[in-house]
This record gives structure tokens, sequence and C-alpha cells, in this order.
């Protein structure tokens, strides 16, 4: 059986993020590009790309980017909801983990790439992800978290548990980019090893350990 390691890239597309949308939709294409133009890579991680705000969009189901003709068009706007996404993201391992496996494929434990540059503006978001990282839930994902623009260290140290970058005060569309460099660089190496390879350098950010990493 191949090894498949279901990506899940999970982006900031509230109204933050407009005055940045284009440059949003230009680093979203260049992911495409960059995986789909690796073989090696998409087969190994199948990737799906999530966007939220007020409301939470699968722009692109799990999926082998080689498969994929285009990055479908990101829109920036409303609030910041952290739990409607992390509730639907566990929606969605649990329905990609199983049809990953009917295609008779060795499934690894999900990763979740969480990119934001503000906090959260619903109150409980906590819940959904306690659902979500829940160590007795057998498909419980690995989370790794990169944080730019607005976004406060203390929370998303609530969300990583596997790794933490947050940006040195460099501007957004630069942190954005070099973030979205870092994903690349972790499923290359990753698809190289057949297991989790983190990229922990990523220019224009600070590299923080889990201190509570969630046991496989």
């Amino acid at each position: 059986m191949s090894l498949c390691l279901p990506t899940y890239v999970v982006i900031d597309a509230s109204s933050s993020m407009k005055p940045h949308e284009a440059v949003l939709n230009a680093t979203l294409a260049r992911l495409h590009l960059n995986l789909a133009m690796n073989p090696r890579v998409s087969e190994f991680a199948r990737v799906s790309v999530v966007a939220f705000s007020t409301d939470v969009h699968v722009v692109i189901p799990m999926s082998d980017m080689e498969q994929v003709p285009a990055m479908p068009e990101v829109i920036c706007g409303g609030r910041t909801e952290y739990g409607k996404t992390f509730d639907l993201i566990r929606e969605c391992i649990e329905r990609d983990v199983s049809d990953l496996r009917a295609q008779h494929l060795d499934v690894l434990r999900p990763t979740v790439f969480f990119l934001t540059d503000g906090s959260p503006t619903d109150t409980h978001w906590q819940d959904a992800f306690r659902r979500l990282a829940d160590r007795n839930w057998p498909r419980h994902p690995h989370v790794i978290a990169y944080g730019f623009g607005s976004a406060q260290r203390a929370v998303l140290e609530k969300v990583a548990t596997k790794a933490l970058f947050i940006a040195d005060g460099s501007d957004t569309e630069s942190a954005l980019s070099e973030a979205i460099t870092g994903l690349l660089n972790t499923l290359i190496a990753s698809s190289a090893t057949g297991r989790m390879q983190i990229a922990t350098d990523v220019r224009g950010f600070t590299y923080v350990e889990v201190a509570q990493e969630y046991v496989d």
C-alpha cells in the first residue's frame, strides 16, 4: 500500500485579510503549482484547502493536486470564526480518511496547517478545538499553526499541537508567502521520509516548540 498524508491547509479569509486578497490568491496558486509539478509530493500529501471567516468553505476537497486544474479564488470578508472551522475540519477528516482507505492507501495521521492573521471572534471556539484534538478520537490531527499580523501567540499556543510559528513583525503579505513556503518544505521533506518532518527554519518567523504534544 502507498503512504498517504491527509493535509488540510486552513487559511484565514476574514475582513482583515481583504487588503491582502490578491496576494493570498497568488500564494495559494503557487502552492497548487508547486504541488502539481511534484508528483511524488502530491501523491503522498493529499491536500484540502479550507478558507474560514464568518462561514467556512472547502475551497478544494481532499485531492491529489496534480489532478486539480486550478486553485479557485478566495474572497475575503467577515469575522474570524475558529469554532466553525474546527468542527468542519473534524467532519472532513472523518470522511476523507475513510475515502482514502477505500482507495487502498496507508493513511498517516492527518495534518492541519492553520494560517491566521488575527484572533478568534467567537467565544466558545475551544470546545470545538477539544473535539478536533481529542486524543480518544483515533483520527485526531497534528496541528501546525502560523500566526502573523494581529494573531496572538497566547491564542495559537492553545491551537498548535505539533509546531507553532509566529511572524517576527514582518508585513502580512511577506509572512503569508513565507508560511506557505515553510508548509511546502514540510510536505517535501515528509514525502521523502514517509513521516512528518517539520521544516522549522521559516524566514521571518520564530519557531516555538510545543510543550504539550499529543501522543500518536
